[in-house]
């Protein structure tokens, strides 16, 4: 591998008016071994170029030395989490999509002339570490890549290796991906997860979000599961040790501490949005259960996962290309399972505060500490009906 600087290396390929993506994730790069931050990096050389526009993706922590106003047009394709601050600038702004259409957006008309990423290196070889994402389709797309290896990060890509042909070699780091561990589930979660357990086919294969709800999924079954979903959680690790783990587990992004990490490496665990979430993947063979929350939910079932009103909370994530999924795999089931109130506020509502995320027809179920609703065969009065009741009695 032929080494060379970051610096030299966007000086000899930023142009005015290119589009460049920095790769997401708890892996997405902050340090170099010398110390540099890599956004500052990016940001100094956008502003000496001419101003290019940045592409983010799912960012667990904010891009420190990003400074907004070194380029032209900065897209987050997911909102929250990290990217929070940047959206503040009058140079951001988001797109509302879900995951499953990210690949189309990034070989189309958001289609980056660069990508900056981190890799692992394994015997001799580079390859993705906590994330895969939309990355790999950008590299198999020919999109030139400047990598920074990490020689400890943790090596969870179930794709071939990459290569010098693949990818240009600019640097080193060893700041390790974010460390995120997860917060115990409270009594609410742990009831939540028992009553969506009663619906979950035996044999079935589990989407769960990353939040308490997830983690009380995992830690209350009883029954081995698959887990086809996008973010791993250190939830998987407890059930492999209970030995209710069935298979490899399919993922795009690892999100968790250093035990998920540690106990992930090697594994063939991480695909593409491409696999992830292709629909019609996910909706064949073993029952396929997605077990979704919400942040507002109207009458009929659709479904906000946002925010409320101006607040941004997250993205629309993979949340509908789930639900959509299961509510098209025969035994399969759309689930979504919500506390009536959280923090004080009414789940329910009579229209939600922002666009919906997820349609109501894509919704099966609907789990609140009340008991479970089944909403296949209700029309839409009926479905105001039973929606109404379960989050009022």
């Amino acid at each position: 591998m032929h080494l060379t600087g970051l610096t030299s290396a966007l000086a000899q390929t930023l142009r005015p008016g290119m589009t460049v993506a920095l790769g997401d994730g708890v892996g997405a790069l902050r340090t170099l071994d010398d110390g540099s931050q890599v956004a500052a990096v990016i940001s100094a050389a956008s502003r000496e170029s001419g101003r290019v526009r940045l592409v983010l993706g799912w960012l667990a922590a904010p891009p420190d030395g990003l400074e907004p106003d070194a380029f032209g047009d900065i897209v987050a394709l997911m909102p929250g989490w990290g990217v929070r601050d940047v959206l503040r600038a009058p140079t951001a702004r988001f797109l509302p999509t879900s995951v499953a259409a990210m690949p189309t957006l990034l070989s189309g008309p958001l289609r980056p002339d660069l990508l900056i990423t981190r890799l692992a290196a394994r015997d001799g070889a580079l390859r993705f570490s906590t994330e895969v994402s939309w990355q790999r389709q950008l590299i198999d797309a020919g999109v030139p890549t400047l990598a920074i290896v990490d020689e400890s990060a943790p090596a969870a890509d179930a794709g071939k290796p990459l290569s010098d042909s693949d990818v240009r070699v600019v640097g080193r780091t060893s700041d390790r991906p974010l460390q995120l561990p997860a917060k115990p589930p409270e009594p609410i979660h742990e009831a939540l997860a028992d009553m969506v357990l009663k619906l979950v086919p035996d044999g079935a294969r589990l989407q769960y979000g990353p939040g308490q709800l997830g983690t009380a999924l995992l830690s209350r079954t009883t029954k081995p599961l698959h887990i086809d979903t996008g973010l791993l959680t250190d939830a998987v690790v407890d059930l492999d040790r209970r030995g209710l783990l069935v298979g490899t587990p399919s993922a795009t992004y690892l999100l968790g501490s250093e035990a998920l990490y540690r106990w992930a490496d090697g594994r063939p665990i991480l695909h593409g949005i491409d696999h992830t979430h292709d629909y019609s993947r996910l909706s064949r063979g073993e029952p396929f259960v997605a077990v979704n929350t919400a942040i507002e939910i109207d009458p009929y079932g659709q479904v906000n996962v946002e925010g409320i009103g101006d607040k941004v909370v997250g993205g629309i994530g993979g949340h509908p290309d789930y639900s959509r999924a299961a509510r098209m795999s025969p035994r399969g089931l759309s689930i979504i399972a919500v506390p009536s109130k959280v923090g004080g506020r009414n789940v329910l509502v009579e229209q939600l505060t922002r666009p919906a995320s997820t349609s109501a027809h894509d919704i099966d179920v609907i789990v609140t500490e009340n008991g479970h609703v089944d909403l296949r065969c209700a029309d839409w009065s009926q479905r105001q009906k039973l929606i109404t009741e379960i989050f009022t009695n």
